[in-house]
């Protein structure tokens, strides 16, 4: 189980929406669903009113700060250009999402109930953009479009941002969404479909489209549209990613993995394009194993594991640490290095208690070391019991080779393992 029902299923079911809708149900008029409709309209001050309000418990899962002021349209860095007239080039993560299966439901439903479905999940996805630190630059229908490159945050991190607001969207559309919308009466087996793509900042140029007053700054890019390619492409409630995005992150298979459509891997977006010099682009493409990622992720079901695995990012050995590190949250930069630390409970008052630090690499980099293979270790440290009966070990690791690695976590007894293992990931940028 995912435990997201346990921790955010009662701010759905609670939710304005919820209760505005209900309303709108039971009035013969239009005017319930007019005030539904008000009541979620911004008040004014930048802080829209929220129906499921999950920010606070997702970015305190992430280690992030408090949400600051946003609006939709544009991007905060970009919107001086529409005064300027001027054109600038930044990098962005790109993430498009649309609702997969919404208009049949035209055909079936009345219009205020396939309204009702489709701005729930629209909501949804904006609280969850907004949450990881995404800004919402357009609503399309039945689509949104996202960018990530928050203040603060590198490529790199704006890029994991991204990847984990998808990864948990999909996640509220399984295990909340989707129920708690097919209890208002939604036969249909909708669902979401994302698609997210990084462009480098000489591969991205920001403008204003139009004339003032009719107008829109918003980016110009290869890796923006296919970013939308890949959200068509992708399958129900899946995360599709661009070739520039598992590269810069250096993403293991299988993580990732190539669509297959009946016996038959799709490598490449569709249609391949051609070069100036008339190459195919070959542009790859693949679908996030959500099963395997999901779980590496924060989530509400962490206090349920019997060993709690903490993390903090560190210049050396033995030095004080920067800041706490939560799991596969941004990128941790050569030369940092992070203390594991891992605590937990027995049954019984045991001497002789020790924890495994094992230790996998993946990537390139740590493909080119032999001995030992991709620089796989472990490290048993002895385990100091607490006078709370708490058991305690930590443990300091290098940060030496770019992409997503784990560490796993066990605890051992005379030579027997007595805790199953449990998995930390981690992110190491160059």
């Amino acid at each position: 189980m995912s435990g997201m029902k346990d921790v955010f299923g009662d701010v759905f079911s609670n939710s304005r929406t919820h209760k505005s809708f209900d309303r709108s149900l039971n009035d013969a008029a239009l005017g319930g669903l007019e005030n539904y409709v008000t009541e979620s309209i911004s008040a004014g001050n930048n802080f829209p009113i929220r129906d499921f309000d999950v920010n606070e418990k997702i970015r305190e899962l992430f280690g992030k700060r408090i949400l600051s002021k946003t609006k939709i349209g544009g991007h905060p860095d970009f919107d001086e250009l529409a005064k300027s007239k001027s054109i600038s080039n930044g990098y962005v993560t790109t993430l498009f999402m649309d609702i997969k299966g919404s208009t049949r439901l035209g055909v079936i439903y009345d219009l205020e109930k396939v309204f009702f479905y489709k701005n729930t999940i629209i909501k949804c996805a904006i609280e969850c953009i907004q949450a990881f630190d995404g800004h919402v630059h357009r609503i399309m229908g039945d689509a949104v479009l996202a960018f990530f490159r928050s203040d603060g945050s590198s490529p790199r991190d704006s890029a994991i941002d991204a990847i984990n607001c998808g990864t948990y969207l999909v996640q509220f559309m399984k295990d909340i969404v989707q129920p708690e919308i097919q209890n208002f009466g939604l036969d249909e087996d909708i669902g979401i479909r994302i698609g997210i793509d990084y462009g480098p900042h000489d591969k991205v140029l920001w403008g204003m489209y139009g004339y003032p007053g009719v107008s829109e700054v918003t980016a110009t890019s290869f890796h923006v549209d296919v970013a939308a390619k890949l959200q068509q492409k992708a399958p129900r409630n899946r995360v599709m990613l661009g070739q520039s995005l598992c590269d810069m992150l250096d993403l293991p298979k299988p993580i990732i993995e190539h669509k297959n459509v009946g016996g038959e891997l799709e490598r490449y977006v569709t249609p391949n394009y051609r070069t100036r010099e008339n190459t195919p682009l070959n542009y790859k493409q693949y679908v996030l194993n959500h099963k395997l990622y999901f779980p590496l992720l924060p989530s509400p079901r962490d206090e349920q594991r019997k060993i709690k695995i903490t993390a903090s990012v560190k210049t050396k050995y033995q030095t004080q640490a920067d800041t706490d590190y939560h799991a596969c949250s941004r990128s941790i930069y050569k030369p940092y290095g992070i203390t594991f630390k891992a605590a937990f409970f027995l049954a019984e008052n045991l001497t002789g208690v020790s924890v495994r630090f094992r230790v996998e690499n993946t990537g390139k980099e740590a493909a080119e070391v032999k001995e030992p293979i991709n620089g796989n270790h472990h490290n048993d440290v002895s385990a100091v019991r607490r006078d709370s009966g708490e058991y305690f070990a930590s443990h300091w690791e290098d940060a030496s080779y770019t992409g997503l690695h784990y560490m796993h976590v066990s605890v051992w007894h005379d030579g027997s393992q007595i805790a199953d293992e449990q998995v930390f990931a981690i992110f190491i940028g160059e």
